[in-house]
């Protein structure tokens, strides 16, 4: 079995169309085995691309459908009647009384399979054979459990098949219980085969298929006993073990992950010494070794700073203009990804933590300054490349003077190194007090709260204060993105109720504002699966 393995969707097509033209140039008459679905969709557009420049002539060709919903109309246009001439026939010179399509209006559909094998014999059998593979394995619909030694024939659909194709038809119950379909035996028969999946929904039947395993629970996987099969998918749908890696001023967190869990976790220290390089040289090193020991791919990499036109410049590590991006792809020879390490964060909430679930959230995290991860339908939205920056937006006009040059900045009133200017502030007038005496030892994002279970007034003032502060910033990301989550993080958000209430309290109507559950493994879940 010969595998080619694409990035993305669009390379996969290319790939596919160019085999098929290559067949039917060697062959003109060749007679090829049609697929239909979403996934040959690219591939046929390619294809039509090709024929307009004389690139492939189909004048020739004889097709051969594998499959037909029943009982369905010719005209209905969710029949593959109606999708093979939309999506293919109509736009190519191809002689239609050449196309060969299941009837779905058959009153004997035994009849109509015997007749439909009978036709591909009289052309000598199938040449190449295209197939696209259901998330349980189904090729045509050939279902699990099914036998694998069968013709042409009349087949139920199962009820994962019938949801998966639901998105085609106004609701599930107009999804057809039945179809006819070429049976294994028959695709077996054909001299070629290339099988096509792209995205995650298909990375089990693709792992099913490239294991040792021979099982009717995943039909797919009897095409490992024909002598000439080609596989063409993208990343996502060959595997789902990706490596994340989440760089900070101090050490770079690398996790390991299959189905957004960390099955392993490596770190590598970063000291100031270190140049851009010699930190790409360390993980280089590390990814390596983990790329011997799983099969992963692609990369994800978290970072702080602006990442513009896919060069990195960062305050606290040695990034200035870096392609950190191109660097790592050359040396791992995988697909790398790059944002920033919010974002990452609140992409890796949004698939496995606090907000799973919402296509639209923001992720707030309450530090030394204030930042943000914004997620827009599901995705990570970067601007130019410094959208999230929100601790710079101003609250305060003349306020408080920002090491960014700007006065009034919201994270000058809203982070914790904020917060805990306001509490020595109020230490400073009230040197006897409860708060005073919680702050002597250290001061940091908890005393506040301490001394508020200690029933300090004054430190319930300049809690109150603070709180009103980040709710001003928080309204103001609501009415900008009106998300469906806003999630907290940042060591502060462990005091949970203690933060969480009184702030929804002062932000009502608005109150879909939680905790972020993941803590540092957001940033390497978000990594891995931008």
């Amino acid at each position: 079995m010969n595998l080619i393995l694409c990035k993305n969707y669009d390379e996969m097509s290319q790939k596919a169309a160019e085999l098929i033209a290559e067949q039917v140039n060697e062959k003109p008459n060749s007679v090829l085995g049609l697929a239909t679905g979403s996934t040959p969709i690219g591939t046929y557009s390619r294809l039509i691309e090709m024929n307009k420049n004389n690139e492939v002539d189909f004048k020739n060709v004889v097709t051969f459908n594998l499959d037909e919903y029943y009982p369905i109309s010719h005209s209905n246009s969710q029949s593959y009647h109606s999708f093979m001439n939309e999506n293919l026939f109509k736009h190519i010179n191809i002689n239609l009384n050449n196309t060969h399509i299941p009837n779905g209006e058959t009153v004997e559909p035994s009849v109509e399979c015997a007749e439909y094998e009978k036709q591909i014999e009289d052309f000598g059998g199938i040449d190449l054979q295209i197939l696209g593979i259901g998330r349980n394995g189904h090729i045509g619909f050939n279902e699990p459990s099914e036998s694998l030694s069968s013709n042409t024939h009349l087949t139920g659909l199962t009820q994962d098949t019938i949801e998966a194709n639901a998105r085609f038809f106004k609701d599930e119950n107009q999804v057809p219980t039945h179809a006819l379909t070429m049976g294994m035996a028959t695709i077996f028969k054909a001299k070629k085969i290339i099988l096509l999946a792209n995205g995650r929904s298909k990375m089990n039947a693709i792992k099913a298929l490239l294991s040792d395993e021979i099982t009717t629970d995943s039909p797919a996987t009897m095409l490992k006993m024909h002598p000439n099969v080609t596989v063409i998918c993208d990343y996502d749908a060959y595997a789902d073990t990706r490596i994340g890696i989440d760089i900070g001023g101090m050490s770079a967190k690398i996790g390991v992950l299959e189905n957004n869990k960390i099955i392993e976790r490596r770190e590598v220290a970063i000291s100031k010494a270190m140049t851009s390089d010699s930190i790409v040289d360390e993980l280089v090193s590390v990814c390596n070794d983990l790329m011997l020991q799983y099969q992963v791919s692609s990369i994800g990499v978290g970072v702080p700073g602006f990442i513009r036109d896919e060069k990195i410049t960062t305050a606290n590590l040695p990034f200035k203009e870096y392609n950190l991006k191109e660097a790592l792809t050359t040396a791992l020879k995988v697909p790398v990804k790059v944002a920033n390490d919010a974002n990452c964060a609140a992409l890796g909430e949004q698939v496995a933590g606090a907000g799973k679930g919402a296509d639209n959230l923001v992720l707030i995290t309450l530090g030394t300054g204030v930042g943000a991860g914004i997620i827009v339908d599901g995705k990570i939205y970067s601007g130019r490349g410094s959208a999230g920056e929100v601790g710079h937006m101003i609250i305060e006009k003349d306020g408080l003077q920002c090491d960014c040059g700007q006065c009034g900045c919201w994270e000058k009133y809203a982070s914790v190194s904020a917060l805990i200017e306001q509490i020595k502030v109020a230490v400073e007038k009230h040197p006897n007090g409860i708060l005073a005496e919680c702050a002597k030892d250290v001061i940091d994002g908890k005393t506040i709260f301490a001394a508020m279970e200690k029933g300090s007034k004054t430190a319930k003032e300049v809690f109150d204060n603070y709180r009103d502060y980040l709710a001003v910033g928080i309204e103001s990301i609501i009415n900008i993105f009106d998300p469906e989550r806003i999630l907290i993080a940042g060591g502060i958000s462990q005091q949970n109720d203690t933060l969480l209430n009184p702030l929804k309290e002062k932000l009502k109507p608005y109150d879909n504002i939680e905790i972020a559950t993941l803590k540092n493994d957001a940033g390497i879940i978000g990594a891995a699966t931008q």
